[in-house]
């Protein structure tokens, strides 16, 4: 656990570039414990965030172990969703994700591609070069539709054991440079643009929960009900 836990303290601390303040969450669902695993949930927002997600998820019986950031975007500004995810399964794979997911169509608009998207291919070199010769894979194969919505520089590798120490030291640069789009966005203009963003905000949080791969492994720990609070907040 002491490398996974270096994944959301150094995720915090980039984080600490915008003035987070905490969200009031159900307090039953701050910290889950149950006997085949445990649930921890963090919820901040500021100026143009509707929410900032922490959140990690651990089931005993397998190791199987998540820590996800994931930052939403407010109505009014189309900047994309930062996430942050590593996902460990002992003897098995350990997954890092990194991508600012378009929350426009960057063919239509092709400015929206050159202000938000296109340093992403920059992260996701500097980002394999930090996992150096851990990575395994560069491009794993998610089983899941939320990869319909990922930008074309998403980073999702695999990387061995080693790698995962080296992990959060790539995500923090995904995360900083999100930091610094966050500084720049401007509200989106009214009309087609707006009305797009506002469809494409709402279908891309759909997708995103009801597709989880992680979903149906979870309710077998955590039982439906928990789970789906859970993903209520993370989505």
């Amino acid at each position: 656990m002491t490398k996974q836990s270096l994944f959301i303290e150094t995720a915090k601390k980039a984080l600490s570039r915008m003035p987070l303040k905490p969200v009031e969450i159900d307090p039953s669902l701050q910290n889950i414990e149950v006997e085949g695993g445990t649930v921890t949930v963090e919820v901040y927002s500021t100026d143009k965030i509707e929410k900032a997600v922490i959140c990690t998820i651990a089931m005993h019986e397998t190791g199987v172990a998540e820590e996800t950031v994931l930052v939403w975007p407010d109505e009014e500004h189309n900047f994309p969703i930062l996430w942050a995810n590593l996902t460990i399964v002992p003897d098995l794979m350990n997954v890092p994700i990194c991508d600012f997911i378009p929350l426009m169509d960057i063919v239509v608009w092709p400015e929206y591609a050159e202000r938000y998207i296109q340093c992403v291919g920059d992260l996701k070199a500097e980002a394999l070069g930090i996992l150096g010769d851990t990575v395994a894979d560069k491009a794993v194969d998610m089983p899941s539709l939320t990869t319909h919505a990922f930008s074309p520089y998403r980073l999702v590798a695999r990387v061995s054991d080693d790698g995962v120490a080296l992990v959060p030291r790539a995500a923090q640069a995904y995360i900083e440079r999100y930091c610094e789009l966050w500084q720049q966005a401007d509200p989106v203009r009214e009309g087609p643009e707006r009305d797009f963003y506002r469809q494409k905000r709402a279908a891309t949080r759909t997708l995103m929960k009801e597709n989880d791969p992680g979903y149906a492994f979870m309710v077998d720990v955590f039982g439906e009900e928990q789970t789906r609070a859970v993903f209520d907040l993370v989505f």
